[in-house]
């Protein structure tokens, strides 16, 4: 069996990966969504494939460091993972390109022809 210190450095080792990633995350989204001109900005296919897998880079870091951790029974590396855990899940939800992408679209309703007449049920009077 390893030595505790090599399950240590494993575990540091995806903190300062899924760490960095969080960081590109954030410079992604700046990259992407900052403009001094008026014109608002679509992100490319590339930027969105880019940051899911930034994404889950990061998220994939954090778990694997707190599943070692777990596996090396160690209380502090356990608690700090799975703060890690959840910084990452929400950084990837809110740090999200594109902006809005978790939540639905506001519907579109077109206004009723003047000539609608509405089907009531047992009415017989249908279209």
């Amino acid at each position: 069996m390893s030595s505790p210190r090599v399950g240590r450095g494993w575990v540091f080792g995806l903190w300062a990966l899924g760490s960095c990633s969080g960081l590109a995350l954030l410079w992604q989204v700046f990259d992407v969504y900052f403009n001094l001109g008026s014109q608002p900005v679509v992100p490319s296919t590339s930027d969105i494939a880019r940051h899911d897998l930034t994404a889950i880079l990061c998220v994939g870091s954090v778990i694997a460091a707190l599943v070692i951790s777990i596996t090396r029974r160690s209380v502090w590396l356990v608690v700090l993972s799975g703060i890690l855990v959840v910084v990452a899940l929400g950084g990837s939800a809110v740090f999200s390109v594109p902006a809005g992408r978790w939540f639905p679209p506001e519907p579109t309703s077109e206004p009723l022809s003047p000539y609608y007449k509405p089907c009531y049920s047992g009415s017989g009077d249908c279209n």
